[in-house]
């Protein structure tokens, strides 16, 4: 017997002793370097040496009972199920060219001849263990979510597992928050995986996303409790991460040149679906949920631009999302109530997170300006004269938070005015842009409050 099949037989013959009750008398540290032990030899052995390596830790765990056997076995095959994807399919883990291919042939040879029986016990362990023992279940979202990247999406995506995995993102109230929260990263992950287009917007309907976002958005958490302090923040930014990257995917299919017309209408059906969830998101009360999105936001003006330079002007499907995008981003340029005029040196790092936030909000709002310069005038405009004049009638009051928003934004504006070297040629204004800007300096300077 090979020194390799002799370590493989004695820790075969502890797990069996230790692991086929209820309980394991190892502590976690012990547990996890098992983990990493028995995935070494994992690769060194299989798929010839070890052929029955799944088979083997599927029984231990309950065979084809797994679901309510032996909770010690199911946790360490989970355990092996992870430390398996990290050692070779994490692709933030730099390889070597040998360790490269020998891993792809691991993943190739665990689609052939593994992938399917894994898959069924994850949809046991979903439908049982959630009764049971809920370390257990997350345990397996945790694997799935990992192992989705590289298995056949047929795997997942079906109703067997799909079914158990929404009642637990969508359900909410009845189950743990550590639950909910895995139940739908991993819904995510799979609505994430890389697909050619048509077959990505395939599944994107069959995992009929477009509800799935808006109940999770309709849930008392995100919508009775919004802007109260039971708001589920934590719950607004996974979801907002859904939102964000179907958002992105749908970008990435119409900009990539895609010939298949089914899929590219398929494509432009949902981002009409998803734009009112981003928008939801990228104006939520904490920037931290604004931030998740912020990145298909500036994917799909980014897109708008490109295709403005290519085709000329915008369909109306999407000229019509710019006013509400630019709304957006100029409520967000605001000041939130929690902000005080007064704020002493404690609160410098928000403010300087603030202060990022609106850069970046800028950069997006530039390139509104380079898509619809009359939108971006227009819509500005009324901002700015709109704060001015009633600062100017004294028939209401004005926060602080809504006249800083106008000065900022005047300033910003200064940048649209001034591109064509300055303000004035021959004593006139150089542009429409410099005309606006200076009917907003005139209004600021008679402003009584000013």
């Amino acid at each position: 017997m090979s020194s390799r099949n002799y370590i493989k037989s004695t820790l075969m013959d502890y797990v069996r002793r230790t692991y086929s009750g209820e309980e394991t008398r190892d502590f976690p540290l012990i547990q996890n370097k098992l983990a990493q032990t028995l995935t070494e030899l994992f690769i060194v052995l299989y798929p010839d040496a070890w052929p029955s390596f799944f088979d083997d830790f599927l029984l231990l765990a309950g065979g084809s009972s797994i679901a309510a056997t032996n909770h010690a076995g199911t946790i360490l095959f989970l355990r092996l199920l992870g430390s398996i994807h990290d050692e070779i399919a994490d692709q933030l883990i730099l390889r070597s060219p040998e360790e490269a291919r020998k891993h792809a042939e691991l993943r190739d040879a665990i689609r052939t001849r593994d992938a399917q029986k894994v898959s069924i016990s994850w949809q046991e362990i979903l439908v049982k263990w959630r009764q049971i023992d809920l370390s257990v279940t997350e345990m397996c979202l945790q694997t799935i979510s990992r192992w989705v990247s590289w298995i056949d999406i047929s795997l997942v995506a079906n109703q067997q597992t799909l079914d158990p995995l929404l009642s637990m993102a969508g359900q909410p109230q009845e189950l743990s928050v550590k639950i909910r929260d895995a139940a739908i990263e991993t819904f995510t992950e799979i609505a994430s995986k890389k697909m050619r287009a048509p077959e990505k917007v395939e599944l994107f309907k069959f995992l009929n996303l477009g509800a799935v976002a808006g109940q999770l958005i309709a849930s008392p958490p995100l919508a009775q409790y919004r802007n109260t302090p039971d708001y589920d923040a934590d719950l607004a930014e996974i979801v907002a991460k859904l939102v964000n990257n179907v958002v992105r995917d749908v970008v990435i299919i119409l900009d990539g040149g895609s010939n298949d017309v089914q899929a590219r209408q398929g494509a432009n059906e949902i981002l009409q679906n998803f734009v009112p969830f981003l928008l939801r998101f990228f104006a939520d009360e904490y920037d931290e949920v604004c931030w998740t999105v912020i990145t298909s936001v500036g994917d799909l003006l980014t897109y708008f631009r490109k295709f403005i330079k290519a085709q000329g002007r915008l369909p109306s499907q999407y000229s019509e999302m710019l006013p509400p995008i630019l709304e957006a981003i100029i409520a967000k340029m605001k000041y939130d109530e929690t902000a005080s005029w007064d704020s002493d040196d404690s609160h410098d790092t928000d403010e300087a997170e603030f202060q990022e936030l609106r850069r970046k909000l800028n950069s997006l709002q530039q390139i509104v300006m380079a898509i619809d310069e009359q939108l971006y005038m227009n819509t500005l405009n009324g901002v700015i004269c709109g704060t001015l004049d009633r600062l100017t009638s004294n028939q209401s009051q004005v926060d602080w938070r809504e006249l800083d928003l106008s000065l900022h934004e005047m300033y910003l504006f200064g940048d649209l005015a001034t591109k064509n070297r300055g303000i004035y040629q021959k004593r006139q204004p150089s542009s429409v842009a410099a005309e606006r800007l200076i009917e907003m300096v005139v209004k600021m300077l008679q402003a009584r409050k000013f």
